[in-house]
């Protein structure tokens, strides 16, 4: 549920689309009947599409026109994209998805030379070229993502920089798109990049684009795989379908407050905690106690008349000063629980990178701990089991790079609150091992769901 982003140009992605020349090849409109139906040990099924190119029984359009781009089969196997002027050219075969059913499309690229910033990669969706979606890379490490619809670009992201893109000529880098529920997420050679909110797809054909440069690219394997229908959706529980999206957060009282961001919670109005007990998953609604909206938190109470408050203490306590570089730190917390990654809660480490955060940020802390999406509002722990932050944003466009505000900024925001509240003052997780840290704090850690 955050995205912070160093690098945008969307007006040249604009005028790219407006007044270069567009020659697009001729696509094949046969369906494919290469679907294989793929089930795992748990009897969980998915219908996989994938060329690898040895021949053309998927209908390729093909093309062997210099002028208007070249699209053929490669000896070394792939599929080859050619262009010597600047013009935007796809291929692409009509494949049998449904307009809001899930569904991956995945494409490995090796990059062989042309205009170092020309775009290449992944098209789906596309009706005709006023409707269609796209997800494509250049050789400069920019890469670019957009939906274009009735000839409007109601979605286009300009130009973003990520050090997960291998550069220059025959590196190859692997393009995933992944729709599930709301939301669609892109990845390059595995690290999760951006997640936005989904918009239907316009068609049902899906390929490779080259868009308004001179490029010469192969395509090496393309994979397409959608849900068993008979099967049901698999990644959420039926009960969570409505909610619209989710943060992480953690029991700072026995009283039922949860502490997370601001931003999980800023534009809901209906809050759901879901704890996990020796018992299970329980869920239980609660309101906002108190927020910050400049230093991103925020404060719950849980309201729901099941839920009763714990006797046990909580197991934390907040640091007194200020982490020093270098210092060892972990994060529990629940990204895209809702979607891709589960409902179990998920650890992750890192180190403290800088005492200041983004821009200078005086109250945050720069940390290489990993995290996605989902992971706002989660504990930020050092290793004696003290809390020193809340995990809150990350950069997309570099490695391990994200921020946690330090708890200073919460102990101002508990005075707000409109009962006293006792925090723990005995640091009972110092002498700990980390497994056994990480099993007690598991059980304060929460999901916070939002619609």
């Amino acid at each position: 549920m955050f995205r912070k982003k160093l690098h945008s140009d969307l007006l040249r992605l604009m005028l790219a689309l407006l007044f270069l020349n567009v020659t697009f090849a001729k696509a094949g409109d046969k369906d494919s009947t290469q679907w294989k139906k793929i089930c795992d040990d748990f009897k969980d099924c998915k219908y996989v599409f994938k060329d690898n190119f040895k021949d053309n029984r998927n209908n390729w359009p093909l093309s062997n026109d210099a002028k208007n781009g070249l699209a053929e089969l490669s000896p070394e196997g792939g599929l080859h994209l050619k262009t010597n002027t600047k013009i935007d050219f796809a291929q692409w075969i009509k494949l049998e998805i449904q307009k809001d059913e899930d569904f991956d499309v995945e494409g490995e690229f090796n990059y062989l030379g042309g205009t170092s910033n020309g775009y290449y990669g992944l098209v789906w969706g596309v009706k005709d070229w006023d409707n269609y979606q796209y997800f494509l890379i250049n050789s400069m490490g920019y890469y670019t993502y957009g939906v274009r619809y009735e000839g409007l670009n109601v979605q286009s992201s300009g130009d973003l920089i990520s050090s997960a893109i291998l550069k220059g000529k025959n590196e190859t880098n692997k393009l995933k798109v992944k729709h599930v529920g709301k939301k669609i997420y892109l990845t390059i050679n595995g690290e999760i990049l951006e997640s936005y909110n989904y918009y239907s797809i316009s068609g049902k054909r899906t390929g490779a684009l080259i868009l308004g440069s001179k490029c010469d690219v192969v395509m090496k394997s393309f994979l397409v795989q959608k849900e068993d229908d008979t099967a049901g959706k698999y990644a959420t529980d039926k009960k969570d379908e409505n909610f619209k999206g989710n943060g992480s957060g953690f029991l700072l009282s026995n009283k039922g407050y949860v502490v997370t961001n601001y931003h999980v919670v800023e534009n809901s109005e209906t809050f759901v905690v879901e704890i996990t007990d020796e018992n299970g998953k329980k869920n239980y609604t609660a309101e906002v106690a108190v927020k910050d909206a400049n230093n991103d938190l925020a404060i719950l109470k849980i309201i729901d008349k099941e839920y009763k408050p714990s006797n046990t203490a909580i197991p934390y306590v907040l640091s007194q000063s200020t982490a020093d570089v270098g210092t060892q730190v972990f994060t529990l917390g629940f990204p895209m629980a809702l979607t891709a990654m589960g409902k179990e809660v998920k650890f992750t480490d890192g180190k403290i990178s800088a005492k200041t955060g983004y821009k200078g940020d005086i109250g945050s802390y720069q940390t290489s701990v990993p995290v996605q999406p989902g992971n706002s509002g989660g504990p930020l722990f050092d290793y004696e089991g003290k809390l020193i932050g809340i995990i809150n944003a990350k950069i997309t466009e570099a490695d391990n790079v994200s921020y946690a505000i330090k708890v200073a900024s919460l102990k101002n925001l508990i005075e707000l609150l409109s009962e006293p509240i006792d925090l723990n003052n005995t640091n009972d997780l110092k002498n700990k091992t980390t497994e056994e840290k990480i099993k007690v704090l598991t059980k304060i850690s929460v999901l916070v769901k939002t619609k």
